[in-house]
């Protein structure tokens, strides 16, 4: 006889924490918010109504011993742009079962000596509809832990609309049906996500400067504003240095200053970025929260 699948009742353990963590690099230099109005390939991790373009984009991040990988590509496809990418979490844990996997990035810094991995991989599709930009992504979610393995279907669906020279956006995200790794079953890190910008740069004085905000109501139900500016300045054409500064609000303990700030470079077809995301206090465990990302356009 088989036990019954245990549920989780407590919202904070909704995971996996890859649904939650940022893809873009920028995104981690602007407070966690996503520059609306560009990053077109990423924002299948995002906001599924501003897929656009055509490109690829990458970024690493890591927190303690642990790495997250992102990457999407788009193009165009039946009047619309399709995009499909993966996000990959690997960390060490000394949880025993599912229900205790890390549900905060700052859980990360510990490890553990038990291996876990989660991911993401989607494929979204974006296209303009009665003045508005609709977008929706699939996504197969996957957990492992030890020698448990399980994945789990989910959707994102959004809307986006541009009103003068700001891009706002709604999107809800991680719809679908519950994960289980054996005999456990953790609900997926279920989010709304309201985030606006300026789609793209503005030119003031010498230099051009972007800004983007964002609040997410997050898979414990906590809600988390962000935002930041970013400052850009070319002294020769298409040779772009890009400084950011932002600040999120924290969630769980340890979770330290708010304050983020990252910088780019841009050229005739590659961005390169940089960002910090954070300091944790834990430095002995090498927590410093770096990414670094790349874009080819």
């Amino acid at each position: 006889m088989f036990a019954a699948p245990v549920a989780a009742q407590d919202g904070s353990r909704a995971g996996p924490l890859v649904l939650e963590l940022p893809s873009s690099t920028r995104g981690v230099a602007l407070g966690g918010a996503f520059p609306v109005g560009s990053d077109g390939n990423l924002a299948l991790f995002h906001h599924p109504a501003l897929i656009a373009g055509e490109g690829f984009g990458g970024a690493r991040q890591r927190l303690g011993g642990s790495t997250h990988l992102a990457m999407s590509g788009s193009g165009g496809w039946m009047g619309g742009t399709l995009a499909a990418g993966l996000s990959l979490l690997q960390y060490g844990t000394s949880a025993d079962s599912p229900l205790e996997l890390p549900r905060e990035a700052a859980a990360l810094i510990g490890g553990g000596d038990r291996a876990a991995s989660e991911y993401t991989a989607a494929v979204g599709f974006a296209n303009e509809l009665f003045g508005m930009d609709l977008g929706v992504s699939a996504k197969l979610v996957g957990q492992r832990l030890s020698g448990l393995r399980g994945s789990t279907l989910a959707v994102d669906i959004g809307v986006a609309r541009g009103l003068g020279p700001v891009t706002g956006a709604v999107t809800v995200q991680n719809l679908g049906r519950a994960l289980k790794l054996g005999r456990y079953e953790t609900p997926l890190a279920r989010r709304v996500v309201v985030g606006a910008g300026t789609g793209g740069r503005r030119p003031v004085g010498p230099f051009d400067i972007g800004a983007a905000v964002q609040v997410a109501r997050d898979g414990r139900g906590e809600i988390v504003p962000g935002g930041g500016l970013e400052i850009a300045w070319w002294p020769i054409q298409r040779r772009i240095f890009i400084a950011r500064i932002g600040a999120v609000r924290r969630v769980g303990e340890g979770g330290g200053s708010p304050l983020t700030f990252g910088a780019g470079f841009e050229g005739d077809r590659i961005r390169i970025d940089y960002a910090y995301g954070g300091d944790y206090t834990h430095h002995d465990l090498g927590a410093d929260r770096h990414s670094v990302g790349i874009a080819i356009r």
